[in-house]
């Protein structure tokens, strides 16, 4: 397997979600977040805007601000009243790994015909804080994939929408295997001075050529 192919790979992700435990043993939650420093604490702000504080992390895990995470966490208990910021719980992480994060390309002469128009399928497509979210099924075989999220001003037909498209590169690889991959991309560069929001129309190719469209997005800063 490829070490991107790796990088996206969650499978025993669950949004929201919960494992198993016994009688002796705390609840395990698995979400996606936004990590960052909160004084001498770690704050994870999940995508569903549950606020999560804890001590440390489970390994050295040297960050930058505001990153996307995957986290499975237990809860220790409610978290204390802070003036500045309303957290929900106190938590252990059990365990934490960076998403794959990038940034939107601008089409040019010299990229329009190099990122590719492999299919996948759109699982869902979200926006938390500053990121656009994509959850997708792919096939692959031992090649490298790659995914973009483009910005090309001749599909620019509003003032008032910004047209992004997904593009998937599989270099002709051949279809092996099913993969579930999860990729995140910052939304910072398509802010507009005067403006609190955009609107975003998101399309991309899915299995036996179908157009996949959401045209309900915004992105709200």
């Amino acid at each position: 397997m490829t070490k991107l192919i790796q990088l996206l790979i969650l499978s025993v992700l669950i949004f929201s979600g919960c494992t198993g435990k016994s009688d002796d043993e705390p609840m395990t939650f698995m979400d996606l977040g936004i990590l960052n420093h909160y004084g001498d604490d770690y704050m994870i702000i999940t995508d569903a805007k549950v606020v999560l504080l804890t001590k440390k992390l489970p390994q050295d895990f040297d960050f930058e601000e505001n990153i996307r995470v995957s986290v499975r966490y237990q809860i220790l208990g409610p978290a204390e009243s802070n003036d500045n910021i309303k957290a929900d719980y106190r938590v252990e992480i059990k365990a934490i790994d960076e998403l794959l994060t990038k940034d939107i390309i601008t089409i040019n002469d010299e990229n329009r015909d190099t990122l590719g128009s492999a299919p996948v399928l759109f699982n869902n497509v979200w926006i938390t804080q500053d990121f656009l979210t994509v959850y997708f099924t792919f096939y692959a075989g031992e090649k490298n994939h790659f995914f973009n999220l483009t910005y090309d001003e001749r599909e620019q037909t509003d003032e008032d929408i910004v047209y992004l498209t997904f593009r998937h590169q599989d270099n002709g690889d051949i279809e092996i295997k099913k993969y579930w991959g999860y990729v995140s991309f910052r939304l910072n560069n398509l802010r507009k001075e005067g403006k609190s929001e955009v609107k975003i129309h998101f399309r991309g190719k899915q299995f036996d050529e179908e157009d996949f469209q959401l045209d309900d997005l915004v992105y709200n800063y």
